[in-house]
């Protein structure tokens, strides 16, 4: 042979190059070609390099070229032949080629590959190993039986990465490519084609992985079948346990122009990163065959299923087909759908996909992973057993044969099933709308529930239905949602279940409060409780919803109410006593003194009629009191009792006077404390009950003309911050911290009449207005609470005989208390509710006041009680004490 450098190498026999100096560098200039006319081999080992430009292995006919690239120096360096133009392994018709890649030998070019390049040619190529591999750049293509025949095998870990992958190219073609075991790799970073023109192959074994997702490259197709005549076959299956891979960036072609077939057995994976197209023209046919069993499935991984218009066979037979996206027409294009003996399985992948399909088959559906699966063609023809084993299946078509909707998994859809065992959720109707699920057939629970949507309103309310064609048997559970009812009053129901069979089973309201014991759901101001028959047709064995209280202890068509309703009905009215003022005797005590030893001009006395008045000073007083109201008029029935405390203290300035008296300003602050328990008089096992507690905050400012006749009048003006906390059995809290404003304004006049001796006669009279609101809230139950009449305009009209001993001052008070206003009301949800107490009060009270160190310090106080005239058990009674001294 000739020295390789700067020419052309063509060998007939063993290539032996020892390159001068020793070193494992083969340069040659220009081409190689093993075995041009006759039989040739190359080996590159132990680290050898052989860099060439183009390379032909089996050149012309009847030449046979072998080259072996295997294994590294001791250094690791692998073996490597270095291609910088096209690579052709079995070239023209007649020769053959081999190419063998092994234990960590590399091969690289830069151009186009042909393994059985021209009409009549073979070539094979072989990379297998740990570490072996095909580094091919180029983009012009990567073929497998270019215009004869060829094989590509890479195994037990080689990789192979290319350009666009070609597989059968010309007509009359043959290309085969195996990739098998875990870690063999091919990546091509374009299109691959599994017959081109013509015949191609392409099986993925055994844990190896084939993919277009290389980095550097773009979308990418896989196409079966290109052109006329074209015939592409494609296997991906394991029987090792290892999960075998074909990843593709765009879509999948299954029979463009010519013929496809897809496989996917036991143990394989394909992913589509976005749709298959099978049978894609009228020339066309595809076929892909989804194949599994209970001992594995193979799965194929897309974002729908197309339909072309040629001749098109999908066999759904025990494989996965799972989305990877949503999509609302998942298997395009596909009216009728027969499933396979080992049954059609679905997984949703937390994707949200539609099928208008209508399946056909005896053997089974199966719904796999979260997300939802929307069936809205008719299936009512398919016998199988369908199985929900996760996420939500939606039926708004037609699917015969028996349903099973197992743990953790929804049934949900306005169509039809058929025989039904429920051991997950049945929920019927759309995301975001009410409708009707039936089930055709027998209803058996086995631990599982039914979740229904219902505008909680009267009897004509919107609301989801179940309705089950056949009988019920067992116990289900029922959750009721309100789906933006404001609550009303039912007559016969709101129907939830409609079962036409034999109805003994029960289904059980899950509540979120208990009336006698039973669980109810809360709309607004009602609650609604699950029953079995109509108000009137009681034997007609549906469930119904009714919000009636049906007590033999209360008026047929009384409500049940929610357990908060008393409370809030109740609560301005407690806002509104805690908001009154007191008397001018009760805030200050006894100012006006018949003593003329005292009366003097320096100590606001009036000389001649003996009349003493104290004017500046400051005081503080508490005042506590309880109140059971009975109302005249409650709208829920309701009643109230509440304890308070308030402690004021005030200071006092005359700002002037004159021959006639004094008039005294004063400025107040004051804290009150409020307790109210509440109840529904049909309340059992205190259903209703409630408590309110209330704190409030204010000041104000008073001003009083004392005359020297004995004559006064006195105004009071005042404001107060609250925040209340509002509970209620059975559910707890209500309402945490709710703000209100309180605004009191009072007018007191009376005259002092001196009788006989140290007694006096003092007739009076005070008007009060009061109003006290609160703001706006949402309760535990989602209720709008809002206020509505919120103020009071009471008068009083009072006599008082006193009586003074030197500086001890007592009396008795008799008062008459009248109403003007009618009463307040608060709404839940658009439901108002109004509560007005009895007009007319009557109360007897005692007091008195005592000075002492020359009129420096005074105490004082007042005992009362309080009833009303109706007689209908509304009653108070209090007390205050105070202290004032001068300054």
């Amino acid at each position: 042979m000739q020295s390789a450098s700067a020419q052309s190498v063509t060998a007939t026999g063993d290539l032996n190059y020892t390159p001068p100096g020793g070193t494992q560098n083969w340069p040659v200039g220009d081409d190689l070609i093993v075995g041009d006319t006759a039989p040739g081999t190359l080996l590159i080992d132990a680290g050898g390099t052989v860099d060439n430009n183009e390379s032909y292995v089996g050149n012309q006919a009847g030449a046979v070229g072998t080259v072996t690239v295997q294994g590294s120096d001791g250094s690791g360096n692998a073996s490597t032949w270095t291609n910088n133009g096209q690579l052709a392994i079995g070239v023209e018709s007649g020769s053959n080629g081999t190419l063998n890649i092994l234990n960590g030998g590399l091969v690289t070019n830069s151009t186009d590959v042909s393994i059985g390049r021209d009409n009549g040619s073979t070539g094979n190529v072989t990379v297998s190993g740990t570490g072996s591999a095909w580094e091919s750049s180029s983009g012009f293509g990567f073929r497998i039986g270019n215009g004869g025949t060829g094989t590509l095998d890479i195994n037990n870990g080689g990789v192979v990465h290319s350009g666009q992958g070609l597989i059968g190219v010309a007509s009359g073609s043959d290309g085969h490519v195996t990739v098998s075991g875990p870690g063999s790799i091919w990546d091509p970073f374009d299109n691959i084609y599994v017959g081109f023109s013509g015949t191609g192959e392409l099986d993925v074994l055994d844990g190896a992985t084939v993919s277009t997702e290389q980095t550097g490259g773009g979308a990418a197709t896989i196409y079966l079948g290109l052109y006329n005549g074209g015939q592409g076959t494609v296997t991906v299956s394991s029987s090792t346990g290892n999960t075998s891979t074909l990843s593709v960036t765009d879509d999948l072609r299954v029979g463009v122009g010519g013929s496809g077939a897809m496989t996917i057995e036991q143990g394989g994976l394909v992913r589509v990163g976005d749709n298959v197209h099978i049978a894609d023209t009228g020339t066309s046919s595809g076929t892909l065959h989804l194949n599994g069993d209970v001992t594995g499935r193979g799965i194929l991984e897309t974002g729908s299923v197309i339909a072309g218009t040629g001749t098109v066979d999908l066999d759904l037979n025990g494989g996965i087909l799972r989305a990877n996206r949503d999509e609302a027409n998942f298997l395009n294009g596909f009216t009728a759908q027969t499933v396979g003996a080992e049954g059609a399985w679905f997984d949703t992948n937390a994707h949200t996909i539609g099928i208008s399909t209508a399946f056909i088959g005896t053997s089974s559906f199966n719904k796999l992973g979260a997300g939802t699966l929307i069936l809205t063609g008719d299936s009512s023809t398919f016998t199988g057993n369908t199985e929900v084993q996760a996420g939500t299946l939606q039926i708004d078509g037609a699917l015969g044969g028996p349903t099973d909707v197992l743990a953790g998994a929804r049934l949900t859809g306005i169509g039809q099933v058929g025989v039904t065992t429920n051991r997950g959720v049945i929920a019927p109707g759309h995301v975001g709308s009410l409708g009707t699920l039936t089930i055709a057939g027998n209803y058996t629970p086995v631990g599982g529930s039914i979740e229904i949507r219902t505008q909680l309103g009267d009897d004509t309310s919107p609301t989801d239905r179940l309705v089950i064609t056949g009988s019920t048997s067992g116990s289900t559970p029922v959750t009721v949602t309100n789906f933006g009812g404001t609550g009303a009053q039912t007559t016969e129901g709101i129907k939830i279940i409609d079962v036409a069979g034999v109805s003994t089973g029960t289904f059980t309201l899950q509540g979120t409060t208990t009336y006698e014991g039973d669980p109810a759901v809360v709309a607004g101001a009602y609650a609604y409780r699950l029953y079995q028959g109509g108000a009137s047709t009681p034997a007609d064995g549906d469930w119904y919803l009714r919000s009636a209280l049906q007590s033999t202890s209360a008026p047929p068509d009384t409500p049940l109410y929610q357990p908060g309703v008393p409370s809030y009905e109740a609560y301005p009215q407690i806002l509104l006593g805690l908001n009154g003022v007191p008397t001018l005797q009760q805030r200050v005590g006894n100012r006006f003194w018949n003593d003329a030893r005292t009366a003097s001009a320096t100590d606001n006395g009036n000389g001649a009629t003996g009349a003493f008045t104290e004017t500046n000073g400051m005081w503080v007083r508490v005042e506590g009191g309880h109140k059971r109201i009975d109302p005249k008029y409650s709208t829920v029935d309701g009643d109230y009792e509440y304890d308070m405390v308030k402690t004021q203290v005030g200071l006092d300035a005359m700002l002037s006077q004159n021959g006639n008296g004094r008039l005294v300003g004063g400025l107040t602050a004051h804290y009150v404390h409020g307790s109210a328990e509440t109840s529904w008089r049909y309340g059992t096992d205190n259903y209703g009950s409630g408590d309110i507690s209330t704190d409030g905050y204010g000041f104000g400012g008073t001003l009083t003309w004392y005359g020297n006749n004995g004559f006064y009048v006195d105004g009071t003006a005042q404001v107060t911050w609250y925040s209340s906390d509002l509970s209620a059995h059975p559910v707890g809290g209500l309402e945490n911290s709710n703000d209100a404003f309180g605004s009191t304004l009072s007018i007191e006049s009376g005259k002092r009449i001196a009788m006989h001796g140290d007694w006096s006669l003092t007739p009076q009279v005070q008007l009060t207005y009061s109003k006290a609101r609160f703001d706006n809230f949402s309760d535990v139950f989602g209720a709008s609470i809002h206020p509505g009449r919120d103020d009071s305009l009471q008068g009083r009209l009072g006599i008082s005989l006193e009586r003074q001993v030197d500086r001890t001052h007592l009396y008795g008070i008799a008062n008459l208390y009248n109403e003007f206003f009618d009463g307040t009301s608060v709404t839940i949800n658009d439901k108002a509710f109004h509560s007005r107490n009895d007009r007319l009060w009557a109360g007897i009270g005692f007091g008195g006041s005592y000075n002492w160190d020359n009129d420096r310090y005074s105490i004082y106080g007042e005992g009362t009680v309080n009833t009303s005239l109706a007689g209908n058990n509304s009653y108070g009674y209090g007390a205050t004490i105070g202290f004032r001294a001068k300054w």
